[in-house]
């Protein structure tokens, strides 16, 4: 009787250790998520703001260009982007005695190393202006954009105002 008495106390000890062990691992795994979505989540924020005032602030530097070619008169721009770029950031790589391997951002003063911001993709361009009736204004509109943007001159459809 004894030993039972014995193995039952000892199997009531293990599952209250597996039960301490499984609560530590959850409590590490929401300190973690909770770690990952601040310095993760408010970048991806701040890139999509970027990419709305970049995308703006392209299309009206773009506009006030054209508009200076002659024959040209106002002239709208209407950029359509495919993706919202990318920031690639420095990433650290440890390999721990048990062999696991944990990746996290490199941080400097608890800021995120950022090493590349890409730019948005350009999927296509439209031009809206007052001279674009005549077709060497229409092509000097379009050649302007392709070299301006870096783009395929078939991406961009010019139209006349009005």
């Amino acid at each position: 009787m004894n030993e039972n008495a014995s193995a039952k106390k000892l199997a009531s000890k293990l599952k209250s250790n597996k039960i301490l062990e499984i609560l530590l691992i959850l409590i590490v795994i929401v300190v973690v998520a909770v770690v990952l979505y601040n310095v993760f989540g408010k970048k991806e924020e701040k890139t999509a703001n970027v990419s709305a005032d970049y995308g703006a602030q392209l299309e009206a530097d773009l506009a006030n260009a054209l508009s200076e070619i002659e024959g040209a008169g106002k002239v709208s721009v209407m950029i359509a982007f495919s993706s919202e770029g990318e920031t690639v950031i420095a990433m650290e790589t440890i390999v721990r005695e048990d062999g696991s391997i944990v990746t996290t951002p490199v941080l400097i003063d608890g800021e995120v190393v950022v090493l590349e911001v890409k730019k948005p993709e350009i999927s296509g361009v439209l031009i809206i202006a007052e001279g674009a009736d005549d077709l060497g204004v229409r092509f000097d509109l379009q050649h302007a954009a392709a070299s301006v943007l870096d783009i395929n001159q078939s991406l961009i459809k010019v139209y006349t105002k009005g």
